[in-house]
């Protein structure tokens, strides 16, 4: 379950001034920042293999460790897609293509957002969408897009090979839900004059009413209605519980527990106006803090399997801080709010410096560590604390956490805070 944002300036420009997205994926599933070199050749697929092609932008992708595609990111050309996935009447495809692995290539490709849109139009209506986009549970879904550049940005909604769209003309977000009623300026030519309502016409209720998507549809309309546009508002809204629940499907920062078997494992921001990406690569924006990025990377830049392995083990460092505060959620998210401060502080502070990619990204780590190190020697680390439900949902997941890694020290370490 996700939840994504188009964030216009407030100034007469009517620019654009942020994208913005939570990533809910399975808790165990390392999401990390990969950077794919214009001039490379990709060959996509997770599990259908389509044609290679040679990438013609710059991309830093927000990526699940095991798949092609990508949750959400960012091309030199300032286009920002994030994908939602949505069940619907018409049965999701058993196997086929990824939304995700769409995503990615129409970043890898496009130069404006009205091009990525029909990119990934193209692409969907050639070879279909479907193959199970879950890492520990199945998932089979449908997808929508928010496609952003800096001038205007774009509803995709797609049901098999069914589509409509939409140009936005104000701030805006989509969630695990149909957002399109009749208010499409495109559908697929075979629906032209038979649908009046996307929405209505495709959307599976009851799936969708338990994924609490129109409650996080309608939370985030309302933090839109009032957001003021600077990036310490956007973290906010990425970090917001409407509810005041720790665990729900409802709120916009979701921390699984119980029934809730999907969370946020990374969330993402791109600042159009300094240029300026904003990552996590963890779990819960509320612990984690958010490190910058920019697109002056270097020429030597290491190959997608290196920079993987790279960004896992940093989600995995991440994963640890959320799972140890977990144990008193409420507590140990107030004893480490000073030093998470601190820690934010110091990087926006480095992300006004004049600094290459590498450079950035190795000094953002450098003060995440810190913190990581700072916040682990304060949390409380005795038992787990909540309801029988919540604490029975982490102790498997622990345990299915433990069981999977293969270092050995770390699997030690996970043992030590986690058991």
């Amino acid at each position: 379950m996700c939840d994504t944002f188009y964030i216009k300036s407030s100034k007469d420009s009517g620019q654009t001034a942020f994208f913005a997205k939570n990533s809910d994926r399975d808790p165990n599933e390392p999401q990390c920042m990969v950077f794919i070199p214009k001039g490379s050749i990709s060959e996509p697929g997770t599990y259908v293999k389509l044609p290679a092609y040679e990438v013609k932008n710059d991309v830093w992708l927000s990526k699940p460790s095991w798949m092609w595609g990508a949750e959400m990111g960012i091309n030199s050309k300032e286009v920002c897609i994030g994908n939602e996935a949505t069940f619907n009447k018409v049965p999701a495809e058993k196997s086929g293509v990824l939304g995700m692995d769409y995503l990615r290539m129409a970043l890898e490709q496009a130069s404006t957002a009205f091009e990525a849109m029909n990119i990934i139009i193209e692409n969907t209506l050639s070879f279909g969408q479907g193959g199970d986009g879950g890492y520990e549970h199945p998932l089979f879904y449908h997808n929508s897009y928010l496609l952003v550049d800096p001038k205007e940005a774009y509803v995709l909604e797609t049901v098999g090979k069914y589509y409509a769209f939409k140009r936005l003309q104000k701030s805006y977000n989509i969630s695990n839900k149909l957002s399109l009623s009749n208010d499409f300026d495109g559908i697929s030519p075979e629906l032209e004059g038979k649908v009046k309502n996307f929405q209505t016409y495709f959307t599976n209720r009851l799936v969708t009413y338990f994924a609490g998507a129109a409650v996080r549809e309608r939370r985030g309309r309302e933090l839109l209605s009032s957001l003021v546009p600077n990036v310490v508002n956007v973290m906010a809204l990425l970090q917001d519980r409407g509810t005041g629940a720790v665990c729900s499907m409802k709120n916009i920062n979701m921390i699984g527990g119980g029934l809730v078997s999907s969370q946020t494992t990374a969330s993402l921001i791109y600042d159009y106006e300094r240029k300026i990406i904003w990552f996590t690569e963890g779990p819960d924006p509320e612990i984690q803090v958010f490190k910058p990025l920019n697109f002056n990377v270097p020429a030597t830049i290491e190959d997608e399997e290196v920079q993987l392995r790279q960004g896992v083990r940093r989600w995995k460092w991440n994963n640890l801080l959320f799972r140890v505060a977990l144990k008193d959620y409420t507590v140990n998210k107030d004893k480490i709010y000073p030093l998470r401060l601190e820690s934010q502080k110091a990087l926006l502070d480095l992300s006004v410096a004049e600094n290459g990619a590498d450079k950035l990204l190795e000094q953002s780590c450098a003060i995440n560590q810190k913190y990581l190190r700072e916040a682990l020697g304060v949390l409380e680390k005795g038992p787990m604390k909540g309801s029988w439900q919540f604490k029975r949902y982490w102790s498997a997941e622990n345990k299915r956490l433990i069981a999977k890694e293969t270092d050995s020290a770390f699997q030690s370490l996970l043992k030590q805070f986690l058991l």
